[in-house]
């Protein structure tokens, strides 16, 4: 499942891993979340420099990090009040695609 789709124009970042390891940790990594390793990659770095402050959403269609997640919080307040959600998510994702 892309969840970053194609732009009308991309551009190629290639990086050499230190150890053939880490690459198979991507590759899985990635496999586990039904991504590519580009779309897993993408928002691996994406995620790192939201954490470093150095993204800029002003560039892309995407909402910043913070404000997502502050939406997020005003939601869940909104429509739990306090209460707890006990079904784990992962299990729903899990579930959902064994049955496809």
């Amino acid at each position: 499942m892309n969840r970053f789709p194609k732009r009308k124009q991309t551009v190629r970042l290639n990086i050499y891993l230190p150890d053939p390891a880490l690459r198979r940790q991507v590759k899985a990594a990635a496999a586990r979340q039904d991504l590519s390793v580009s779309d897993y990659c993408v928002r691996a770095i994406t995620s790192q420099l939201a954490h470093d402050q150095e993204f800029e959403p002003a560039q892309t269609n995407r909402t910043p990090l913070t404000t997502a997640a502050q939406r997020a919080r005003r939601f869940q307040a909104k429509t739990f009040r306090g209460r707890a959600f006990t079904v784990s998510s992962a299990e729903l994702i899990r579930r959902a695609r064994e049955r496809r």
